[in-house]
């Protein structure tokens, strides 16, 4: 007598979507970009049937968007295909990015295949076998931006052994999500689902253990903020309602940020060697292919050279070229130089001229944060009305201040950090 199911729980798989703000420069990364999210919802597929898997659930935005291409939908057949051969069905629920009303081809897919309705929630029997019912409930989005509570209409059937809600929502108000379909953990504890298939949000989070209420994250990270594991979850519930969840990265490319600490360095030679070392580290935490961004930071006798004219823009070509070259391979897709001329702070408070009288305001501003702040509200006020805020670098108030007080502090000091 079956006393469990296992099913896997994917989302936000993005069919087609680009690496956002991203130019590869070469040819073979660029391929393998354009590839990345088919890939990534093909080792879904891969995963499913080396697991054996009951069924396979998909809580939303299998495509990137509402006119979605028909390399896409071709693509998303093949592995849907793949999954009914080997006895797997297949449970969807369009999101905001691949609403009902969007664009289809009407290709046909296999039976095998359910995709919800939008408009209410439909309950469909994914295992029905000697008194076993697992009930899977779903319900798409009929256009991109729906801002009812589709979880309040959500209830579990007496008829149900088991029972899994497949939701594409923003769970809890993340304010990093547009609210489409919000709703609370009251009103998914409310439905009496045994495990909750969440879609929207791409980092991959167990909101609550009772109910399980699961973000499987997206299979493919797309953009910088997208870093961590991504992938997908598979999941395994026994006839009593106990759980048990792995998640599994299989996306084909990490992102990844690093800040290396050039205070040591003396030459570009040794920055380029830095740089090339976490690059490597990089690689190897990854074991895949990478994006990555870089920040060259402390201060360092290498700051005037970097300085010069074109001179980090070229270093950044040089590493990107031999890093690309290499396999895996890594992307830099930004490498920013934030070195600073190297300053004796001590010896310079102890003077008697401006450079000194700079500190000293400096020092008391860092000391008093309510004053720091009111003067860069001050600052930013003007900016704001300007609509030129939001392009100023996300650093807090004492990095802020230090940032400014050493740019000042390198106009009033020729590189022997003696005043002028």
């Amino acid at each position: 007598m079956r006393d469990r199911v296992t099913f896997v729980h994917v989302a936000d798989a993005h069919l087609d979507a680009p690496f956002q703000g991203i130019a590869a420069g070469d040819e073979r990364i660029g391929r393998e970009l354009t590839e990345a999210t088919y890939r990534a919802w093909e080792r879904v597929v891969d995963l499913a049937i080396e697991r054996k898997v009951d069924f396979l659930v998909l809580a939303g935005d299998a495509y990137n968007s509402a006119d979605r291409s028909l390399r896409a939908q071709l693509r998303f057949r093949e592995q849907v295909v793949r999954l009914d051969a080997a006895g797997i069905s297949t449970f969807v629920v369009h999101g905001n990015h691949d609403p009902l009303g969007g664009w289809s081809a009407g290709l046909a897919l296999p039976e095998s295949v359910h995709t919800f309705p939008a408009g209410s929630v439909e309950r469909i029997e994914a295992i029905a076998e000697d008194g076993f019912v697992c009930a899977v409930y779903g319900r798409s989005f009929a256009k991109a931006a729906e801002t009812a509570n589709f979880a309040a209409g959500y209830r579990r059937d007496e008829a149900d052994t088991l029972a899994v809600g497949l939701l594409h929502a923003n769970v809890g108000a993340n304010a990093d999500y547009d609210p489409y379909a919000p709703c609370s953990l009251d009103d998914l504890r409310s439905a009496g689902m045994d495990y909750w298939a969440l879609g929207h949000i791409h980092k991959h989070e167990v909101l609550s253990h009772d109910p399980w209420a699961v973000y499987a994250g997206s299979p493919q990270g797309l953009n910088p903020k997208e870093t961590g594991a991504h992938g997908c979850c598979v999941v395994g519930v026994t006839r009593n309602g106990s759980v048990s969840m792995e998640h599994v990265d299989l996306a084909p490319v990490a992102w990844a940020f690093a800040e290396v600490d050039a205070s040591g360095a003396g030459d570009i030679d040794e920055v380029e060697r830095l740089v090339s070392q976490a690059c490597e580290e990089i690689r190897t935490a990854a074991g895949r292919a990478a994006v990555v961004r870089i920040a060259i930071t402390g201060r360092s006798s290498a700051h005037a050279d970097l300085a010069h004219a074109g001179a980090a823009g070229q270093l950044h070509e040089a590493l990107r070229r031999a890093e690309a070259a290499r396999e895996p391979w890594l992307l830099i897709d930004r490498l920013e130089d934030r070195t600073r001329t190297p300053l004796d702070l001590d010896a310079l408070r102890t003077g008697q001229d401006f450079a000194a009288e700079l500190l000293s305001v400096a020092d008391e501003l860092a000391a008093s944060p309510l004053v720091l702040q009111k003067l860069l509200d001050e600052i930013a006020d003007p900016l704001a009305e300007k609509g030129l805020k939001d392009s100023a670098p996300a650093l807090s108030a004492a990095e802020l201040l230090e940032l400014a007080r050493d740019r000042a502090l390198d106009g009033l000091l020729p590189e022997g950090g003696e005043a002028r």
